[in-house]
């Protein structure tokens, strides 16, 4: 029965693990996708400023 209860808990501390490098995963994809946004952004508007003064 020991063994179960050991197996059991490891297999919780996975999970967690799991748990917190998906977190980890999405908090990264969330920040390059800012990232993609505000260099698009920024190309933009360079590109209109350049446009607009030519």
């Amino acid at each position: 029965m020991m063994v179960m209860d050991d197996i059991d808990r490891e297999l919780e501390n996975y999970q967690k693990a799991m748990n917190n490098e998906k977190r980890k995963t999405a908090r990264i994809n969330w920040l390059l996708f800012l990232v993609l946004i505000v260099v698009i952004i920024i190309f933009v508007y360079s590109l209109w400023r350049y446009q607009a003064l030519n």
